[in-house]
C-alpha cells in the first residue's frame, strides 16, 4: 500500500514537472515571439506598439536570454516616442540587472541621450564618461556637442565646467558661447585659461573683435509706406504694422533675458528702387541680421546683398523658395509649399497603412504644385498612388462623379488638395457613408468651410496640414495676448504672433551663436517655439547635418473632442 502511494506521488510529481517544463518552454517561446515582434515594430517606427510587445520580455526570469536586449530596445522605442523618463527607468533597470551585458556601452550612450532630453546635463555627461568603447567615442562627442550647444543657461553651463574641468569639449563650447554673446570683460582670465589648457586657437578665441557685443543690430526692411496717405494705406498695411508690433514685444522679452536687440526699421515701400537704396546704405551692410524685404520683386537684390556682405537675410512671409536665390544666407521664416507637401506625405507614409493613397487635386496651379510634391515624396518613400484625379469644383456634377467613382478598397489614406467647399463636402460625404475610418489628409482651411461642421470632421479621420498653427489657449499665447492688448488696445493678429516668434527665435540664436549662425542651424535642429509647435532648419529626412532654407517643421492637426491637437509634436 505504501509503495503504491509512493508510486502515485512520484507519478504526480513527474507529471507536475512535465507541466512546469512545458509552461517554461511556452514562456520562452512567447519571449522570442514578443521580442521579434517588437524589433519589427521598432523598425517600422511604430514605437508605442513596439514598447507593448517588448515590455513582457524585459522581465529578468530564468532562461530569458532576450531580457537585456529587449530592455534596451524598449528604452530606445520609449525615447523615440518622446518618453525619455520611461527610457531612463528601463535603462537603469538594465544596468542593475545585467551589468555584464555586451551591449552596455550602447546602453550608456542611450541613457545619456534620454537624460539630455530631460535637461539633466550633469547626469548625462557622467553616463558618457562610462563609455570605454572606442567605436562609440566619436558618437558620444557628437551627442555631447549637440545638446551642450543648445544649453543657453549660463549658470548651469558654468556648473558643468566646474564639474568636468578636464573635458575639452565642455571647455571649448563654453569658450564658443563666450564669444557668441556671454562674454564680459571679467571673463577674460577664464577664457585665456581655457584657451591655454586645451590648446585652442588664440587667434580665433582671443582676438578683440571676437569678444562679446553689447547688442545686436537687426534691420527691418518692411513696406511701411510712410510717404503715402495713411488713410489709404492703413488697412492695406495692417499686416506689416502687426508684424512690427509683435517684434517690439519680442525685443522687450529678450532684453529681460540679457539679450539686447537694436531694431532699426527702414521703409522699403513696395518697389525695388527703395529697397535697393536701403540695401546700399553702409550701416545696413554692417547689420548682424536683416529681416525683409517682403516682396518677390526685391528677392534678387536681397540675395545678392546677403552673398556680398555675408549678412543673413530673413524673408518673413514668403513660402516660395525661389526668393532665397543662390545665397546660403537667405532664409524663409515660413515653410515653403514644397516642404509642407513633403512633410505631410512623410507623415502619411509613416502613420497610415497600407502604404497606398488616393490623391484628388483641384485643377489650379497652387494645388497641383502641392499635390506634385506630395505625390513625389510619397512614392519616394515606397508608397503607391492608386488613383490621382484632378477636379474642377466649379463643375459640381463632375466633381461629385469623381468622388462617387472612387474605389476605396486597399487604400491606406486619401489626400484632397482643394480649398473649395464642393470638394470638401463631397469628400466628407463619401467617407461618412463608406469609410469613416479611412484617414483623409487635407488643408486646414477646411475648418473654415461652414457647410461642414466641426462635429462632422471630428467623427472622421481627418488630418489637417496646419503650417500656421498656434495654440492660442497655451499660457504663453494668453500672456502675449494680454500684453498686446495692454500696449496696443487691439487683439494680436496672426502676423503679430509671427513677428514675436521670428525675432525671439533669431534673437536667441544671435546671442548663442553670433551673426554667422547659419551653419549652426543643423546642430540646433527643430525645437518648439514660444507659440509655434516647432521651428527649425535641419533637414529631418537626412542623416547628415544638412541645413535647409525654410522651416522644416509642419504641424499636422486633428480634431479630438472638437479641440484641434497637434498629432506630430516635435521630436528631437
Amino acid at each position: 500500500m505504501k509503495k503504491r502511494f509512493l508510486r502515485h506521488v512520484a507519478g504526480f510529481l513527474f507529471s507536475a514537472a512535465l507541466t512546469i517544463a512545458a509552461a517554461q518552454a511556452q514562456q520562452l517561446q512567447n519571449y522570442e515571439v514578443n521580442y521579434n515582434n517588437g524589433k519589427v515594430l521598432l523598425n517600422q517606427q511604430r514605437y508605442e506598439l513596439a514598447m507593448a510587445e517588448l515590455l513582457p520580455v524585459t522581465v529578468n526570469a530564468a532562461g530569458n536570454a532576450y531580457a537585456p536586449e529587449a530592455t534596451y530596445l524598449y528604452a530606445l522605442a520609449a525615447l523615440k516616442a518622446q518618453k525619455p523618463q520611461e527610457a531612463v527607468l528601463m535603462l537603469q533597470q538594465l544596468k542593475a540587472q545585467h551589468p555584464q551585458w555586451y551591449g552596455m556601452p550602447d546602453a550608456h550612450y542611450l541613457l545619456a541621450n534620454a537624460l539630455f532630453e530631460q535637461q539633466k546635463y550633469d547626469e548625462a555627461l557622467a553616463e558618457l564618461n562610462l563609455i570605454r568603447a572606442a567605436s562609440l567615442s566619436a558618437d558620444a562627442e557628437t551627442l555631447k556637442r549637440f545638446y551642450l550647444i543648445r544649453l543657453t543657461d549660463r549658470k548651469q553651463y558654468e556648473k558643468l565646467l566646474q564639474r568636468y574641468p578636464n573635458d575639452k569639449l565642455v571647455g571649448q563650447l563654453y569658450a564658443d558661447k563666450l564669444l557668441a554673446g556671454w562674454y564680459k570683460p571679467e571673463d577674460k582670465a577664464t577664457l585665456e585659461r581655457i584657451v591655454a589648457k586645451f590648446n585652442l586657437d588664440r587667434n580665433q578665441y582671443l582676438r578683440a573683435d571676437a569678444l562679446r557685443k553689447e547688442a545686436y543690430n537687426v534691420a527691418l526692411l518692411l513696406p511701411f509706406q510712410l510717404n503715402q496717405d495713411l488713410a489709404q494705406t492703413a488697412r492695406k498695411n495692417q499686416f506689416i504694422t502687426d508684424l512690427y508690433a509683435g517684434m517690439k514685444l519680442a525685443q522687450d522679452s529678450l532684453s529681460k533675458q540679457g539679450i539686447n536687440i537694436n531694431l532699426l526699421a527702414y521703409d522699403t515701400g513696395a518697389d525695388t528702387t527703395s529697397a535697393k537704396q536701403v540695401l546700399a546704405m553702409p550701416e545696413v551692410k554692417q547689420m548682424d541680421l536683416v529681416i525683409g524685404p517682403v516682396y518677390k520683386s526685391t528677392a534678387r537684390l536681397a540675395s545678392r546683398f546677403a552673398a556680398e556682405n555675408n549678412v543673413t537675410v530673413i524673408n518673413p512671409l514668403s513660402q516660395d523658395l525661389e526668393v532665397t536665390g543662390n545665397s546660403n544666407n537667405v532664409l524663409l521664416f515660413e515653410s515653403s509649399v514644397a516642404t509642407q507637401a513633403q512633410q505631410a506625405a512623410t507623415f502619411a507614409y509613416q502613420n497610415f497603412s497600407p502604404k497606398t493613397a488616393i490623391i484628388i487635386v483641384e485643377n489650379k496651379k497652387d494645388d497641383t504644385t502641392f499635390a506634385h510634391h506630395y505625390r513625389q515624396q510619397f512614392i519616394k518613400l515606397g508608397g503607391r498612388v492608386k488613383t490621382y484625379r484632378k477636379i474642377n469644383s466649379g463643375q459640381a456634377a463632375a466633381t461629385a462623379s469623381v468622388f462617387k467613382g472612387l474605389n476605396l478598397a486597399d487604400v491606406g489614406h486619401m489626400a484632397v488638395f482643394s480649398e473649395q467647399m464642393t470638394a470638401a463636402v463631397n469628400a466628407t460625404s463619401l467617407l461618412s457613408g463608406e469609410a469613416a475610418k479611412l484617414p483623409l489628409i487635407t488643408y486646414d482651411k477646411w475648418l473654415d468651410i461652414h457647410q461642414i461642421t466641426l462635429r462632422q470632421l471630428d467623427r472622421l479621420e481627418v488630418y489637417f496640414i496646419s503650417p500656421k498653427y498656434i495654440d492660442k489657449m497655451s499660457p504663453a499665447a494668453a500672456q502675449f495676448r494680454q500684453k498686446y492688448l495692454e500696449k496696443y488696445n487691439l487683439p494680436p493678429s496672426v502676423y503679430a504672433y509671427a513677428g514675436f516668434e521670428m525675432l525671439y527665435y533669431f534673437g536667441t540664436i544671435l546671442s548663442a551663436h553670433g551673426p554667422a549662425f547659419t551653419q549652426s542651424l543643423a546642430t540646433i535642429g527643430v525645437k518648439p517655439g514660444v507659440f509655434y509647435p516647432g521651428i527649425g532648419y535641419k533637414n529631418t529626412g537626412s542623416p547628415q547635418a544638412e541645413v535647409r532654407k525654410d522651416n522644416q517643421y509642419i504641424p499636422i492637426t486633428k480634431l479630438e473632442n472638437l479641440q484641434l491637437v497637434v498629432v506630430n509634436p516635435v521630436s528631437y
